[in-house]
């Protein structure tokens, strides 16, 4: 009970609601808050009304587009691509729209565009690399990671590798072996610049791509080499050694098929008449 009668106590000696001094202390606070908030919403309102002066102001309309990673494409042709609205008010463009229509040709692999205040747009490219040359029902280019990205139009070039043996249907009905098959060739060229002495990617007329035998390569001078599927570092060694072995013995001219598609041996298939020379 004294508990109860003193805390009744405290409460009677404290100021009351009806107190002038409460009452002033209270309606100071409410006007800081009034003023506090109108001068959010002015603030606010004068952005607003800065953004919207600003979209129709032709400070900021668009002049010039820079544009940088491109190789094989102009500046023009990127610039085309992009679809690119000329002398639009900069605040209004849509830069993922513009990514994606970029995104969308054949040669770009990705892209990146930003605004460059007042009248700039800059368009960062990254294209895709040839590194060889797929002949199906038309000529292809395939790129770094083996991917069939667009067709040869007249006045490209062809000096690449050229693969061939992979039939249309092939292509889009078994996608996920035909790009196993192709990297597979790729690595294959990237070995012979790099391993094989005895052979070298300028030798080969094309490459022959096989979803069940694997690769088979067909030389400038008319030999056949068979590969297979894999472990080619050890088969392109064997096939040093057999040429020398060959040579030693003036048969190499006439070893018209040379199959490596074995574990510890060779199988060679000669002809009367002799490789081509050169």
């Amino acid at each position: 009970m004294r508990a109860a009668a003193d805390l009744s106590e405290t409460r009677a000696s404290g100021p009351k609601a009806t107190d002038p001094v409460v009452i002033r202390g209270r309606n100071r606070s409410i006007l800081k808050a009034l003023v506090a908030s109108g001068i959010t919403i002015n603030v606010f309102l004068a952005i607003a009304l800065v953004y919207l002066f600003s979209r129709g102001a032709p400070y900021f309309n668009l002049r010039n587009v820079e544009v940088t990673g491109n190789h094989k494409l102009s500046v023009t042709e990127v610039i085309e691509a992009a679809e690119i609205e000329s002398g639009v008010n900069l605040l209004t463009v849509e830069l993922n729209s513009i990514v994606m229509r970029l995104k969308r040709h054949p040669w770009l692999r990705s892209a990146a565009v930003y605004r460059r205040f007042p009248d700039q747009l800059v368009i960062e490219v990254e294209e895709r690399t040839p590194r060889g040359v797929m002949a199906a029902d038309k000529l292809y280019y395939l790129d770094e990671n083996a991917e069939i990205f667009t067709r040869l139009f007249p006045g490209d070039s062809i000096d690449y590798p050229l693969f061939t043996g992979l039939k249309p249907n092939e292509i889009t009905g078994n996608a996920l072996a035909v790009q196993d098959t192709l990297r597979n060739a790729l690595g294959l060229v990237d070995k012979l610049d790099k391993f094989s002495a005895e052979l070298s990617v300028n030798e080969l007329s094309e490459i022959r791509l096989s979803l069940d035998e694997g690769i088979t390569l067909l030389t400038r001078s008319g030999q056949f080499i068979v590969l297979g599927k894999g472990n080619f570092e050890s088969k392109l060694t064997r096939y040093g050694q057999l040429k020398k072995l060959l040579a030693d013995k003036g048969e190499w001219r006439h070893a018209r098929v040379i199959n490596l598609d074995f574990d510890d041996r060779a199988i060679v298939r000669s002809s009367a008449e002799p490789l081509h020379q050169g």
